[in-house]
């Protein structure tokens, strides 16, 4: 009888504790706001090493070979011509191979694109053909842009043996589109169940049908004295302007389409991408990179996210066009349906703005207090759905990105979104003094 007891106590203790963990994953199931569609990513992210496979003099080349396909980090020191011929020398049969689907891609893409070209510049395509349309963009835009852009570009199209203008065109094509995508930066009383200083995300909506993320790529420049600090851009191939960085100052950047933006926009000035890139290699904090935006003479409309650890210690979103400068800040931004306002919290989801959507809103309000690398990678995200090509975290107080981009396009057309895959954990600082 006393067995029968115990036997009988032990079927019971099994079934309260399965009953218990069933009802206390449909509790948690239910904890997520019913205005997200996305599930969760529930994938840890891996600590990388980056391994050494190859070296150059004034470059080395290190693999991140846990993901597939793997991140290429590469190492560049020196000038600008010589960091672009360290990495045109190193990536070069990356570099051929995605300058030569870059160009096969946009010719069958091109159409979707053309809406948001001026007039002038869709006829150009419409008589020449996507290179017209590139190269009248460099055309447009080369007297604002920084020597050392042409430098760096000559290097590493001397070093990878591709053509130089051919080269230079695929460079103008982010000048030419823009990606919707969603950011934030969380710091103070937004992150003070934590042990953190300040989380910056970066998520990248763009079309994963292309070939770019077969080829993902983080560049860490090395400069000499003179030409700027250590920063790091995410990015692809051979491609030198930024739209995800993060330099040693520490300053964060990134960016999103400012589809509503209804003022002009000229096709003659500074390359965003180049402004954005200009801001990690020589700012060390928001005044001097707020004052580059303020003097540049700017092109796209875009919003530009800008975290500093410096002096500032925040994040802002920048609206940036041609007509003006607005600077978004804890203090002076608005809240509207859908999205909610909290100090030492600024955001912006994937939707054209002021975005009604209240997703992303009610993610911020759910998790308000306690974001981290890992909640905003395996919740935020994924149930947003945001960060279909590429997903970054910075995370300013241990000076670390967490990093993850799509899977290539399958044999059946299928992608694996950089949301749903597993990110890796970089060490900025090991990286910065490599």
């Amino acid at each position: 009888a006393e067995y029968g007891g115990r036997a009988m106590y032990k079927i019971q203790l099994k079934f309260f504790i399965a009953f218990s963990l069933l009802v206390a994953s449909c509790l948690f199931a239910q904890q997520f706001p019913t205005s997200c569609t996305g599930k969760p990513n529930l994938q840890n992210p891996s600590i990388a090493t980056p391994r050494l496979i190859k070296q150059v003099p004034n470059g080395k080349l290190t693999i991140v070979d846990t993901v597939t396909p793997p991140i290429y980090v590469v190492h560049v020191y020196g000038t600008d011509y010589e960091m672009g011929y360290a990495y045109g020398s190193l990536l070069a049969p990356q570099i051929n191979s995605l300058v030569t689907e870059f160009y096969d891609y946009i010719y069958t893409e091109i159409n979707q694109y053309l809406q948001y070209l001026p007039e002038f510049m869709r006829k150009a395509i419409e008589e020449g053909g996507v290179a017209a349309g590139l190269e009248l963009t460099y055309l447009l835009t080369e007297p604002y842009t920084p020597k050392h852009f042409f430098d760096e570009m000559k290097g590493i199209s001397d070093g990878a043996k591709v053509d130089y203008m051919t080269f230079l065109r695929v460079q103008m094509f982010p000048e030419m589109i823009q990606a919707a995508c969603s950011m934030f930066g969380a710091w103070g009383p937004a992150i003070n169940k934590t042990n953190g200083t300040m989380y910056q995300l970066r998520a990248l909506d763009w079309d994963t049908r292309g070939p770019f993320q077969q080829f993902p790529v983080l560049a860490v420049y090395h400069p000499s004295e003179g030409y700027g600090h250590t920063f790091a851009t995410a990015s692809y191939a051979g491609f030198v302007g930024t739209i995800t960085g993060f330099s040693s100052t520490p300053i964060g950047v990134c960016e999103k389409v400012w589809d509503a933006y209804g003022g002009s926009k000229p096709r003659d000035g500074y390359p965003w991408h180049f402004l954005l890139r200009d801001i990690l290699q020589y700012d060390t904090d928001s005044d001097q990179a707020l004052s580059r935006m303020a003097s540049a003479k700017r092109t796209c409309s875009i919003w530009v996210g800008l975290g500093e650890w410096k002096n500032d210690k925040d994040f802002k979103i920048v609206g940036y066009s041609a007509d003006s400068l607005e600077i978004h800040n804890q203090y002076n931004t608005v809240a509207y349906p859908g999205h909610p306002v909290f100090p030492g919290l600024l955001y912006l989801d994937k939707h054209v703005q002021p975005s009604k959507n209240p997703c992303m809103g009610d993610l911020m309000t759910q998790f308000y207090g306690d974001f981290t690398p890992l909640n905003t990678i395996q919740y935020i995200t994924a149930l947003a759905e945001t960060g279909d090509a590429q997903l970054a975290v910075f995370d300013y107080g241990r000076n670390e990105m967490y990093l993850a981009y799509a899977s290539p396009v399958d044999e059946n057309g299928n992608v694996v979104e950089a949301y749903r895959r597993p990110a890796i954990r970089l060490s900025m600082t090991d990286l910065f003094n490599y």
